[in-house]
């Protein structure tokens, strides 16, 4: 088995149809600077999608996140913080959801997923892993709202590695990363 890369944070740079190398260069330096202005132990690794960025946090992911959404990096960017880290295997993922979800989601509260699927050869079909996603957290009494959910569960596929957050919906934090 491949072991999982680690990293705290995602940070995706907004595409555009006239977007050039140095753009992407002077995006880094962006991330790298404010990232600088939050504390001085990070790490940033270029993923191998073009304009997504892993970072590893010394200091507390969702704070960090919130801070970087609220600088200029917001308009730019999408910034998600990663509660854990599994193998890009759909029965894996699934499976740490269901068991975060059941430290943090009381029976008959809501979800919505919103779900990044960067590179096909690991998640054939994302229909029916939502599906069978879906199913199972409702096994445990959490259901589906996509307009209104009480939480939202961020999966970020990077390849190989897939990163994990639930989040609540509608406070500071979820707002800054939906």
């Amino acid at each position: 088995m491949v072991p999982t890369e680690k990293f705290d944070m995602i940070v995706k740079l907004e595409e555009s149809e006239n977007q050039k190398q140095e753009e992407e260069i002077v995006a880094m330096e962006q991330i790298e600077m404010e990232l600088e202005n939050q504390g001085p132990y990070f790490y940033i690794k270029e993923s191998e999608f073009y304009n997504v960025y892993m970072v590893e946090l010394k200091s507390d992911k969702i704070k960090t996140a919130m801070k970087l959404a609220n600088t200029v990096l917001n308009t730019a960017f999408e910034i998600v913080p990663i509660e854990c880290v599994v193998v890009t295997s759909p029965d894996q993922i699934i499976e740490k959801v269901i068991n975060i979800s059941k430290n943090k989601i009381k029976t008959g509260e809501t979800f919505k997923v919103k779900c990044n699927i960067r590179g096909e050869n690991y998640i054939k079909s994302s229909e029916e892993f939502f599906q069978h996603l879906n199913h199972e957290l409702g096994k445990i009494n959490i259901l589906p709202n996509e307009n209104n959910p009480d939480w939202v569960v961020h999966i970020e596929v990077i390849g190989e590695n897939t990163g994990i957050s639930i989040l609540k919906s509608y406070t500071d934090v979820d707002k800054k990363f939906s």
